[in-house]
Order: structure tokens, then C-alpha cells, then sequence
């Protein structure tokens, strides 16, 4: 047939089942099209053909059903059917995995998968073992990632990836350099994959001289040509602050996909390059590459950044309709920012409440800034009440709204503002700056006096 649907995907699957070809109707579901309740209803019935036929335990039937349901979105059906049936593997352990945490069901994960994991001491399997450590840091518990992972037996390149992925994923970035490092002492060669957390890790860093020694192994292991390694050297170099880096291994490379383009655009924008960031776009539209929802985000914050107010609402408006991407919040922030920038602070404020982003705090960041810039404190206040309204204790819009009240000669103001902060309890936090020292990073806050070299610090400074 050169065209298939449910229905002629349901008339086979049926005629399968009502000659007892059961595994043949079940295999169907995993490889025909269906909509999610046609192919829930149909394998629903294929289940209890299953069921009566005395198949349901056998592991092929098992693992297809499992996959059925999971796919369907139905966990509590696949739940009843993991929990009862003795037999299973490797394969039905990463179906109800995945399956909770693409549904965003993170918290019955756990208790239902890694109790039945220990129970049949799968937990030990580098595979299932390798799951769980990704399931639980998708769900924001690094640690417990890590404990699953130090009783894995045998540990591939595989387990340690997953369990450095889980540290980035919850910005705990050092531990994540720190595995890298743990793993090659135990003679794991990494694969792209690794690099990439290790470059990813790096940038969250702003670890600039880790990244280059990263980027020379990956170099050495043959690795460096590879799209994904590319793509996170590119990442890396543009937020550890050398775009020129990041542009000269975008050259290099020999493939360029989305993200490669959306890097060096956002990239260019996020070091105030606008020009250099919409002459990038342009070259991705030329090479007849699609733009995706983050590449407009860098087009938008370059408009923004040069004041091109007509041709930010046409990328908005038009060209975004066009290749089929709805606008979101950071499209709408960006568009508030060049409005803001271009002082028609009045059409950005309602910008906000026509875009029904009104609840988003950083929204209204931009036009409160703005107002102390061009002197329009009615607008000021009504923006610092918003924000106070949704974030109380935001210390940045006390200390703007303090700063407006001063300029326009209400000391009265000022006075009402500090003492709402005294009675809130908020306060301002210190400055803090860092510098490398070697491979040490140095933390200052404002007004210490316990770094143990202050000392000397202050006796250079004064010399």
C-alpha cells in the first residue's frame, strides 16, 4: 500500500490476533503510525489476546506491550503490567524510564522502577544501572544519580557519561570535570558524548583554559571533527568569553547543522556583536537552513541591541509563521527590550499585557531599567509595583525604585522604600568577584577580611 493509516494499521492487527498471531499484532504497534488512542485501544485488546492465549509473560510480548503503553502515555496501565509480570530485562527497565520522565511523571520513577530494579538485582546491569543514573538526574537528584552508579560492578563509558551528565544537568559542574578526570585514571576512553558534558561543564564554568585542554584531547582522540564535539567547543568559547574562538572552530568545521548556527548567532548577540549576529543569520538562511525558535531569540536580542524595531516585528510577525515556530516568552522579552531601548516605554508596557506575559518578572525588568533612563517615573512606579507584586523581596527593583524616588526629589519615597525593606528583611547581597590563579579561582566578597592572603592582597594594592 503507498499509503497507510490507523484504520488499515487496526484491520491487520485485528486479523492478526483473530488467527492467534499475537506476536505478530503486537509487533505491529511499534512500527505502524497510529494516533495515541487508536493505537491505545487497539493494544489494549491485543493485551488481553495476550493475556488469554498464555503469552503475556513470554519476553518479546511483554516488552512490545510495555513499550505500547508507554508510548500511548498510559503509565498506570504500564505500571500494573511492570509490577506483575515476573519476567522482564534490560529493554522493558529503559521503556518505563523513559517513559515516566517524557511525560514529566518524575516522582513515580523512582519508587516503582528502582524498587523493581533491586528487587531482581537488574540495578547491577551497566544498561539498567547506566537508566537510572540518567533518571534520576533528570529529576534533579545528582547524588542519588551518583550512588546508582557506584554500585555498578563493571562501569563503561556509557555509565560514566550518563553520571557526568547528571552533575551538569544540576549545574554541578566541578564534579561533573572532576568524573571526566576519574574516568580516564580508570583507563575509560571517552566518546563524543563525554566531551561534549565535559565542554558543556566547561561553559557553565566560564573555564576557559579547562576547555582548551579538553578541545586538544578531543583533537588527539580523533573526536574533534565530530558535529556534537564542534557544537560544544563552540559553546564553550562563546561563554567562556572568546567569540573568536568559537567563530574559528565554526569555520573549521565540516559540518554545520541548526545548533551550530544558533550558537554563533546567539553568540554573537550575547558579546554585543548585533551586526556580526544577523549577518550570521543571513549566511544560515543563504545555506538554506531552517531557523528554529532559539535562533530567532538571537536575531530578536541583536535587533534589539541596534534598534530595529520594523524588522524585530516582521521576524515576529511574519517570518516566524513562516517556517511554523509560535513565539514564547523570549521572543516577547526580547521585543520588550528594543521597545524599551528605543524609549517607547508606553507600547512596552502593553506589549506585556497584550502578549500575556504580565506574570514573567524578567519582562518587566527591562521597561523599569528603561524608565529610570528616560525619566518616566509614573510608568517606573506602576513597572516596580508589578514586579513587587510578584516577586517581593526582589532586591534589584527596591533598590531602582529607591534610585527613581531620589532623582525625582521624593525623599519621602526613599524613605518609604528602605523601610519596606527593613521590614521585609531584605537586603542587599555583597559584591562578589573571582579571579584564576593558576588552576585556583580566588572568591572576594565585598568588605572581607578572612581570605587567608588579604593581607598581601591589600599591602600590593596600597604599594
Amino acid at each position: 500500500m503507498p499509503f497507510r493509516n490507523a484504520v488499515s494499521g487496526n484491520l491487520l492487527m485485528s486479523a492478526y490476533a483473530s488467527l492467534g498471531r499475537h506476536k505478530d499484532s503486537l509487533a505491529l504497534l511499534r512500527v505502524v503510525d497510529f494516533g495515541l488512542n487508536e493505537s491505545y485501544d487497539m493494544g489494549r485488546q491485543c493485551h488481553g489476546y495476550a493475556v488469554k492465549a498464555g503469552l503475556a509473560e513470554q519476553r518479546y510480548v511483554f516488552n512490545a506491550v510495555l513499550y505500547m503503553y508507554c508510548q500511548c502515555a498510559h503509565m498506570e496501565d504500564a505500571a500494573k503490567v511492570f509490577e506483575n509480570v515476573s519476567g522482564f530485562d534490560a529493554f522493558a527497565f529503559n521503556s518505563m524510564i523513559n517513559g515516566f520522565l517524557d511525560r514529566g511523571l518524575l516522582d513515580g520513577s523512582f519508587g516503582i522502577v528502582h524498587a523493581q530494579a533491586l528487587k531482581k538485582r537488574l540495578q547491577l546491569n551497566v544498561y539498567v544501572g547506566s537508566a537510572l543514573v540518567d533518571m534520576y538526574g533528570k529529576c534533579d537528584h545528582a547524588h542519588d544519580a551518583n550512588r546508582a552508579f557506584e554500585v555498578l560492578p563493571e562501569k563503561n563509558v556509557v555509565s560514566w557519561t550518563a553520571v557526568m551528565t547528571a552533575y551538569n544537568q544540576n549545574e554541578l559542574y566541578e564534579d561533573a570535570l572532576q568524573l571526566f578526570l576519574d574516568m580516564e585514571m580508570e583507563g575509560v576512553q571517552p566518546n563524543e558524548f563525554t566531551y561534549v558534558v565535559a565542554l558543556n561543564s566547561c561553559a557553565g564554568l566560564a573555564a576557559l583554559r579547562t576547555g582548551n585542554a579538553l578541545g586538544a584531547c578531543a583533537m588527539k582522540s580523533g573526536h574533534w571533527d565530530h558535529l556534537l564535539v564542534g557544537n560544544g567547543l563552540m559553546n564553550m568559547y562563546s561563554k567562556s568569553g572568546s567569540i573568536e574562538d568559537a567563530q574559528r572552530v565554526f569555520v573549521s568545521m565540516p559540518l554545520r547543522d541548526v545548533v551550530s548556527w544558533n550558537l554563533m548567532i546567539t553568540g554573537y548577540a550575547h558579546h554585543g556583536l548585533a551586526r556580526e549576529a544577523m549577518e550570521a543569520f543571513h549566511s544560515m538562511l543563504s545555506a538554506a537552513v531552517v531557523p528554529s525558535y532559539v535562533t530567532f531569540v538571537g536575531v530578536l536580542s541583536a535587533c534589539a541591541q541596534l534598534g530595529l524595531v520594523d524588522e524585530a516585528f516582521y521576524y515576529l510577525n511574519t517570518m516566524m509563521k513562516e517556517v511554523g515556530i509560535t513565539p514564547g516568552k523570549e521572543h516577547y522579552t526580547c521585543m520588550v527590550g528594543l521597545l524599551c531601548r528605543v524609549g517607547r516605554l508606553d507600547e512596552a508596557e502593553r506589549f506585556i499585557v497584550n502578549n500575556c506575559i504580565g506574570t514573567d518578572v524578567v519582562a518587566w525588568r527591562s521597561p523599569l531599567s528603561s524608565c529610570q533612563v528616560y525619566k518616566n517615573y509614573g510608568i517606573g512606579h506602576r513597572v516596580a509595583k508589578q514586579i513587587l507584586q510578584l516577586e517581593p523581596n526582589d532586591i534589584g527593583t527596591y533598590v531602582l525604585l529607591s534610585n527613581m524616588c531620589a532623582k525625582a526629589n521624593r525623599w519621602d519615597g526613599v524613605v518609604k522604600v528602605r523601610k519596606h525593606m527593613r521590614e521585609r528583611g531584605v537586603r542587599k547581597p555583597p559584591g562578589v568577584s573571582w579571579i584564576h590563579v593558576g588552576s585556583d579561582v580566588h572568591v572576594f566578597t565585598s568588605e572581607e577580611k578572612v581570605h587567608p592572603q588579604m593581607d598581601k592582597s591589600l599591602k600590593n594594592l596600597k604599594s
